[in-house]
C-alpha cells in the first residue's frame, strides 16, 4: 500500500536534500523519518524509568540560580563578604549532592535501558562541561 504526499516547493526541496546527504531516496528518507516520529511517540516510559527521570531533572530553582551566580562573580571581583562565602559554600555543596544524585540516577537508568552511561548522556544532550 502506497501513500502521495503532497509538499511545498520548499519542504520538498529540503527532503531531497537531506536524503541526498544520507545518501538514501526522498521516499526513504521520509519513511524513515516518520518511523522515528512514531516510535518515538508510541514508546511509554516505565513508572521506575520516570522516577529516575524525575530524580535527574532536579535541579535549583531559578532563584537559587540566580543567587549562586551573584556570589560566583563577587567571588571573582573579589568582593565576597564571610557570610556570602559560607552562602556559597553550601550552595555549591548542594550542587555537588544533587550533581552525584544525578550521575547516580543516570547510570541506574541507562542499565535499565541496557545501555550505556555515553549514549544516554547524548540522547538527553548532556555533556560535561570542559574547564580551561
Amino acid at each position: 500500500m502506497g501513500m502521495t504526499l503532497q509538499l511545498t516547493p520548499e519542504l520538498e526541496t529540503q527532503v531531497r536534500d537531506a536524503a541526498k546527504r544520507d545518501g538514501i531516496g526522498p521516499d526513504l528518507f521520509v519513511a524513515k523519518i516518520l518511523e522515528r516520529h512514531l516510535y518515538k511517540q508510541s514508546v511509554a516510559v516505565s513508572e521506575p524509568e520516570a522516577e529516575l527521570l524525575a530524580q535527574i531533572n532536579l535541579g535549583l530553582s531559578a532563584q537559587d540560580w540566580r543567587r549562586y551566580y551573584q556570589l560566583r562573580e563577587k567571588l571573582e571581583d573579589e568582593t565576597l563578604q564571610d557570610d556570602e562565602h559560607s552562602e556559597l559554600i553550601r550552595m555549591t555543596d548542594r550542587l555537588e549532592i544533587a550533581n552525584a544524585k544525578r550521575i547516580e540516577a543516570l547510570i541506574k537508568l541507562a542499565a535499565l535501558r541496557r545501555t550505556t552511561l555515553d549514549v544516554l548522556m547524548d540522547e538527553f544532550g548532556l555533556r560535561p562541561s570542559t574547564y580551561a
